[in-house]
């Protein structure tokens, strides 16, 4: 089996059974603590080019790093083991399903404020008000979101350019996460790292219509999903993450909204408890689905991951 290809299999299996490792040892970690340094040291003057100019050194030191191991570690089984260390920690699956349904186990046991706290650190949205339905949205959202940004993009990125690629749109997310408000005191120092994320969102963000169109076929609506992704992308503020949102809103026949910002598939009524199951199926196979394509795209003669 190629090489790269088993590299991918014993990341996924990194992440199914042993997770995020400590915090002291992930690569993401350490790209939020070089981040948060160059944030510190941001003159009060020229804060937009100094943007450039973190996010230019934050994503070239990354790619460098993991040039770095490939020429270094080669292809010998040690290597493999380090290569599916650093892959794994820039995808999460088991995360966020065990996000998720903890989230669903609380609103069913009626702990709202218990689900109003844990939610603050899984959507960007005030959770002080919401109520049952309102936090069934926000988890299913957020699902379908992640599967772009915490799976899909990275994985896609491994297969366009190898571990580098996988870290170094890694660092480009975790930027835009940090940095990327259009409010202050970022507003202008992450204005580089909100654009680049669009940028290297793009493709990944429309290609996930396609697989949770497929996950959808046996128990969901595909066409709805379809149809309601080309209809309702838009009404996000973010120019990618409205695709996947809107695809699980139509698969699934429910609305989600974000109270003041955006409604997708406001035909379809609020969501269920039971509606966080089944969006947590759909991005579980689609993302199953990624997965395959990519070992088949690796095992085809001439293409190579």
């Amino acid at each position: 089996m190629n090489f790269w290809l088993c590299v991918l299999l014993l990341a996924v299996l990194f992440d199914i059974v042993i997770g995020e490792p400590p915090a002291s040892f992930h690569p993401v970690v350490w790209m939020g603590k070089l981040i948060k340094i160059l944030v510190r040291g941001a003159p009060v003057r020229q804060r937009k080019l100094y943007g450039f100019l973190m996010v230019f050194s934050c994503v070239g030191i990354t790619i460098l790093f993991g040039k770095s191991m490939e020429i270094l570690l080669g292809t010998e089984v040690p290597g493999m083991i380090i290569y599916a260390y650093f892959l794994k920690s820039c995808f999460s699956i088991r995360m966020l399903f065990v996000c998720a349904s903890r989230i669903k186990k609380d609103l069913e046991a009626e702990r709202i404020e218990k689900v109003r706290t844990d939610l603050k650190t899984f959507v960007g949205r005030d959770t002080s008000q919401l109520n049952v339905h309102q936090s069934a949205s926000a988890v299913i959202e957020s699902l379908a979101e992640s599967f772009v940004d915490g799976i899909l993009a990275p994985l896609f990125y491994f297969l366009l350019f190898g571990l580098p690629g996988a870290l170094g749109y890694r660092m480009i997310n975790t930027l835009d996460s940090m940095v990327g408000y259009k409010k202050e005191p970022f507003a202008d120092i992450g204005y580089a790292s909100a654009k680049l994320d669009d940028l290297v969102n793009y493709a990944p963000a429309r290609i996930s219509i396609v697989f949770i169109f497929l996950a959808s076929i046996i128990f969901a609506n595909p066409v709805g999903a379809i149809k309601t992704s080309i209809r309702d992308h838009n009404k996000t503020a973010s120019p990618n993450s409205g695709w996947s949102m809107a695809a699980v809103s139509g698969a699934l026949q429910v609305k989600l909204e974000k109270i003041g910002f955006h409604v997708l598939g406001s035909e379809y009524e609020d969501p269920q408890l039971f509606h966080i199951n089944r969006a947590i199926i759909i991005v579980g196979l689609s993302s199953l689905l990624v997965i395959a394509c990519l070992l088949f795209i690796g095992s085809v003669p001439l293409i190579q991951l």
